[in-house]
């Protein structure tokens, strides 16, 4: 448990340090993930703003809380209406998870630091063993 609140930490650390010097994330992450895979371009063409800053909130969740991970909690939602419903793939998951550590290396340049690099890998690996078993 304590590996997780120190990865979490670590998380936020950098989701801080990036609002504090470039404002909201979303849109850039989303331009990335859509540079990434044109099939979730295609499929979330109709989605807007509001809708994509909804998700993208719930995306940080699943980065700085074990709760979502746990059976039956939000993931487990997640994956079950946008996989079934709207035919999302888990190489869509992949690809939006690493946008975002993409746009925070890229964006905070000399100031990205390795143990956050360590941080968000372990913690997208963890996201990514629930999305693969479903």
């Amino acid at each position: 448990m304590t590996e997780t609140v120190d990865e979490t930490a670590l998380i936020s650390d950098s989701l801080e340090l990036y609002a504090e010097r470039h404002g909201d994330m979303a849109h850039r992450v989303y331009k990335r993930f859509f540079e990434l895979n044109p099939e979730a371009a295609a499929l979330m063409e109709y989605s807007d703003k509001y809708i994509r800053g909804r998700m993208f909130a719930s995306m940080l969740e699943l980065f700085l809380s074990d709760e979502h991970l746990e059976p039956g909690g939000y993931l487990t939602w997640e994956l079950e209406n946008h996989i079934k419903a709207y035919s999302a793939t888990t190489a869509m998951y992949e690809s939006l998870f690493q946008s975002m550590r993409d746009v925070l290396d890229n964006d905070l340049g000399a100031d990205w630091r390795s143990e956050w690099q360590e941080a968000w890998a372990s913690r997208i690996g963890c996201i990514m063993e629930h999305v693969k078993q479903f």
